[in-house]
């Protein structure tokens, strides 16, 4: 057994950092990604003049059913 500890040269030594930093700007950058506010749901449309929500005739203004007059 060699007593030198194994060392790597001062460029592959860069190499490593540098595609450590790179991965940690990945990591980082997926993170703040994903962390952004997501946008709020639409909001339902206004139901239609002269509708209702179960589809039934609408009311007049007294409070009794609108009816057609032949």
């Amino acid at each position: 057994m060699s007593s030198n500890p194994l060392r790597s040269s001062g460029r592959s030594r860069y190499r490593l950092l540098a595609a450590a930093a790179v991965a940690a700007a990945g990591g980082t950058a997926w993170l703040v990604r994903s962390k952004r506010p997501q946008p709020p749901e639409p909001a339902p449309a206004p139901p239609r003049i002269g509708q209702t929500r179960t589809g039934t005739a609408a009311t007049g203004t007294n409070g009794a059913a609108s009816t057609p007059e032949s």
